[in-house]
């Protein structure tokens, strides 16, 4: 059975990217960091095409990004389409479905991310009689990671208030009762300046860090910031 993994991202230049993490670090840096940690989770969706029938795809926020944004080069794209997170999410998410036996959404600020974190995923999902889903929860109450292998209704997506300590939970709890849900490992993603050297300490943590894994570890080394 075939699966499919996005990466959401934004274009810088198109779309306002990281802007709390923008309002202490500055507007540029804020934009190198998104670039550099898409990079990061890229190489890992790339390490789990080799390891499993899962086809990589970069999620782009922006139409516009799709005909002739030259950073997102790497894996096929694919338009999130308008309105909120969660309608985007579930366009992106039925989208693939509809050419996969099952799809996994993944953010591009978690660079700490593994390739075998991901083939536990890829490797539950595949079922044809049973409905499956993962859950990754993010340590700030949101989640990094969430994949099905059936068809969900949109006002799933769209009932959940994002951006809250308990966005994970509440989604958490409307998808339990659609399917059997494995949860992943809990990883802290990059939101604001306090949340850079966490990451860092999680990339030089990792047994088997990816070339753009430590790219990234060197990036955040070179911008010399305060990190608190």
């Amino acid at each position: 059975m075939s699966g499919a993994i996005a990466v959401f991202v934004k274009t810088p230049g198109l779309s306002q990217v990281k802007t709390r993490l923008a309002a202490t670090i500055g507007k540029e840096a804020a934009e190198a960091f998104h670039l550099a940690s898409a990079q990061s989770v890229s190489s890992v969706v790339q390490e789990l095409s080799k390891l499993a029938d899962v086809r990589s795809y970069y999620a782009v926020a922006e139409q516009t990004a799709l005909q002739h944004s030259y950073y997102w080069q790497d894996l096929a794209c694919v338009w999130q389409g308008e309105g909120g997170l969660g309608e985007r999410m579930a366009h992106i998410y039925q989208t693939l479905l509809a050419e996969h036996d099952f799809v996994i959404l993944v953010g591009a600020d978690i660079p700490q991310m593994t390739s075998a974190e991901l083939l536990i995923a890829s490797t539950w999902l595949p079922h044809a009689e049973q409905a499956r889903f993962v859950f990754a929860p993010s340590v700030d109450g949101g989640f990094w990671a969430f994949g099905g292998n059936c068809n969900i209704p949109e006002n799933i997506w769209t009932d959940v208030v994002y951006s809250q300590v308990d966005t994970g939970t509440q989604f958490f709890n409307k998808i339990v009762q659609y399917g059997e849900v494995k949860t992943l490992a809990s990883l802290c993603d990059v939101d604001k300046a306090h949340d850079l050297l966490p990451c860092r300490d999680a990339l030089l943590n990792l047994p088997e860090p990816l070339p753009e894994q430590y790219e990234l570890i060197r990036f955040l080394d070179v911008m010399q910031l305060n990190f608190t």
